[in-house]
């Protein structure tokens, strides 16, 4: 049975998918003149309503007539749900045979090109192409708008299709009749308006670009005979207009004063402050579009006078230029930020709740509107006029360049783009990235940091190099005084760079308790292991009980040679080529041996023993000639000849101990030096024939032992007693 069932179940699947292809394939491929049947919709139904003009009328009205009869027939509770989908399905129709019928859309055309341009017909003509170029977007907008609409008409009218199968209700199939023919006509509406909605943008973007390729035409063909009698008046509307970005920059100082002193305790004091926040950004909309205005109008002087062959400052023209592409680089970025402002305040006032305000609120957010409508209106002139100003700009930078000449203009704009590109880094130098204090830190202050260091890291090398230079031809305690002075020379230059730097960034070192304070917090919290070897490390450059090339040893055992004081350590070289990092704190507060701290020479102790009855003064003998075979050994040196001492009565040997002066490198090399005398001893000690003990004992046997005879038979019966 259950294979059964599921056989059915498959092929029912299987009937529903066949229908539902034959369906989509054929659903307008014939016209059947017979209205379709609500409980056995045949595959082309849709074909009936898929005319236009009075046939669809008629057909629609033949479909409503049988309807209404079907829908008589239904249960009362059913009928209005019924009527209401027949009534949607005559305005679908209705609307898809209008669009049927509606005229092609005539692209729009330009009018025929002139010879000769002017410099404000090219501007109309920008603004033109401007305005086509934002229609395409709202073209664009609304085909993507509508394909969502017909993607989810499409979903509901297969959703539909699938129950409409899947339906066995005689009433329930006749609802679900017509909610299919509901959804199937949704679909087509949506489709034909889509089909004019592409139809709209590709005549849109035609004509955008054909714009365009006017504004390019109209740039190669301007002409100054409009110009030449202008060009005394728009000289003299220069100072007009500079005066009027003077006004613009008061006005927007007063607003940001009045701004700065209202009341935000109370709720209708708050919406005076957003009121008078959005007059300071209607005033920075205003100083900059005055700006705009005073950039155009010097553009177009400059336009106008090299068209008539006089003879431009260059160098003067080339700084105006750069600082117009400075301006709309800058607005570029104000422009988002306003407009987002503006926009966010339109919408918070639209939602506000009046009811129960007082008159005076009222008026407030009538003042909010209209004042942030009014931004929005000049930020969509300004962007307008930054646009024209951008123009005028590369039609003055076109003819800088037919003036100068190639490679006059090419140096010309590789300059001009390093010194945008370094206003464009500058610029984004000054963002502030935190603060200390009221102080802000700007990448750009970093940077400046970062540079007054490394300034004079490199001052304190080279000077440092210069003193270990000079230091090479002196004395071992020159050399040392040299060192310090290299090392103090360094912290003092890095010091004075880093208040110059931190300085540079705004920081104010005048009080000094705050620095001492910041310094003790610092101290408290972890530094203080940092500054107390900083200290020691001063403490031993000053003390010079630590030199670099000293051989030392610690009392952990440690022995090498000093090749670096630094701030914080000082740097350890072993005998086995090892360099460690001791921390300066160490040799202060604890006990340090310095080999060669006051002489670079010592003297050291082998000690050494031979056989009792060996002939001391040959012993001494050989022991200094051993001594004089060791390069290490100072000779010819008052009071510091080798000598030989004999220091105890050892229980194998006589003791002796050979003392010797070595020199430096003697000194750095212990363990070397003593191998080295040790092995000359043995050689000379086995030359002149003097035994070199091994370690012996001397048994003396006490009275009461039993004689030695006893002593072998007791042994002997000894095994017998054993294997008894």
């Amino acid at each position: 049975m259950k294979n059964l069932r599921k056989i059915r179940l498959l092929a029912a699947l299987l009937s529903c998918l066949i229908a539902f292809n034959s369906y989509a394939q054929a659903e307008d491929e014939a016209t059947p003149s017979q209205i379709p049947d609500l409980n056995a919709l045949e595959s082309d139904w849709w074909s009936y309503f898929a005319l236009s003009g009075e046939d669809a009328s008629l057909r629609l009205q033949q479909f409503t007539d049988y309807a209404n009869d079907r829908v008589g027939e239904l249960p009362p509770q059913n009928q209005d749900t019924a009527r209401s989908i027949l009534t949607a399905i005559q305005d679908n129709v209705t609307a898809f045979v209008a669009l049927q019928e509606s005229p092609d859309l005539k692209p729009k055309e330009l009018p025929e090109p002139y010879i000769d341009y002017s410099l404000d017909e090219l501007l109309s003509l920008a603004a033109t192409a401007r305005d086509a170029s934002e229609t395409v977007q709202q073209e664009q907008l609304e085909v993507e708008r509508e394909q969502r609409i017909l993607d989810g008409a499409t979903r509901r009218r297969d959703r539909t299709f699938k129950s409409y199968f899947g339906t066995s209700d005689a009433d329930e199939r006749i609802l679900t009749a017509l909610r299919l023919i509901h959804d199937r006509s949704s679909q087509a509406l949506s489709s034909r308006r889509l089909d004019l909605l592409l139809l709209r943008q590709e005549r849109a973007t035609e004509y955008a670009d054909a714009a365009l390729e006017r504004v390019e035409f109209a740039s190669s063909r301007l002409s100054t005979s409009a110009e030449e009698a202008g060009l005394f008046k728009l000289i003299k509307d220069l100072d007009g207009q500079a005066a009027s970005v003077a006004l613009n920059r008061d006005r927007l100082r007063a607003e940001e004063l009045a701004a700065a002193g209202l009341d935000l305790d109370t709720e209708q004091g708050r919406s005076q402050h957003r009121l008078q926040q959005q007059k300071v950004v209607d005033a920075e909309v205003a100083l900059a579009l005055s700006e705009v205005h005073l950039a155009q109008m010097q553009a177009r002087r400059w336009w106008t006078e090299m068209q008539l062959a006089t003879s431009p400052d260059m160098q003067l023209l080339e700084d105006q230029a750069l600082k117009w592409a400075d301006l709309t680089r800058l607005l570029g970025d104000d422009l988002t930020i306003w407009q987002q402002n503006t926009e966010e305040e339109v919408v918070a006032v639209q939602t506000v709740t009046r009811d129960g305000l007082s008159r005076g609120s009222l008026r407030l957010l009538d003042q909010r509107m209209g004042t942030a409508q009014g931004t929005l209106k000049s930020i969509r002139e300004l962007q307008d006029n930054v646009a024209d100003l951008e123009l005028v700009s590369e039609i003055v930078d076109d003819l800088v360049a037919d003036y100068s000449g190639a490679l006059s203009s090419w140096f010309t704009g590789l300059t001009r783009g390093a010194k945008t590109l370094t206003s464009r880094v500058m610029g984004f130098g000054e963002v502030s990235l935190f603060s200390i204090g009221e102080t802000p830190v700007t990448g750009g202050g970093i940077l400046r940091v970062l540079i007054i260091l490394l300034i004079a890291f490199l001052l304190s090398r080279g000077i440092r190099a210069a003193i270990t230079r000079v230091s090479k031809s002196e004395s071992d305690g020159t050399q040392a005084s040299l060192y310090t002075v290299g090392r103090l020379t360094h912290y003092a230059i890095v010091f004075v760079a880093l208040l110059i730097a931190l300085t540079s960034i705004g920081l104010d070192f005048s009080s000094l308790a705050l620095v001492a304070g910041a310094l003790s917090v610092g101290i408290g919290f972890g530094l203080q292991s940092i500054v107390s070897n900083f200290v020691s490390g001063l403490i031993i450059l000053f003390e010079h009980s630590l030199r670099v090339g000293d051989y030392i040893e610690l009392d952990t055992g440690l022995t090498g040679t000093v090749k670096a004081i630094n701030v914080r350590s000082t740097l350890i070289n072993t005998n086995d080529n090892i360099d460690i990092v001791v921390p300066n704190s160490e040799f202060v507060t604890t006990r340090l041996t310095n080999w060669t701290l006051g002489e670079r020479i010592l003297r050291v102790r082998i000690p050494f023993g031979v056989a009792y009855g060996s002939d001391k003064e040959l012993v001494k003998k050989a022991a200094i000639e051993a001594a004089e075979a060791v390069p290490y050994t100072l000779t010819h040196m008052k009071n510091r000849d080798p000598n030989v001492w004999l220091v105890d009565f050892g229980d194998s040997s006589l003791n002796f101990l050979l003392l010797v002066w070595v020199n430096r490198q003697g000194a750095k090399r212990p363990t070397r030096t003593r191998a080295a005398y040790l092995w000359e001893l043995e050689t000379k000690l086995t030359e002149y024939g003097i035994e070199i003990p091994f370690p012996q004992r001397d048994l003396n046997l006490r009275n009461g032992w039993p004689p030695p005879a006893a002593a072998a038979s007791e042994l002997e019966r000894k095994p017998d007693e054993d294997e008894a």
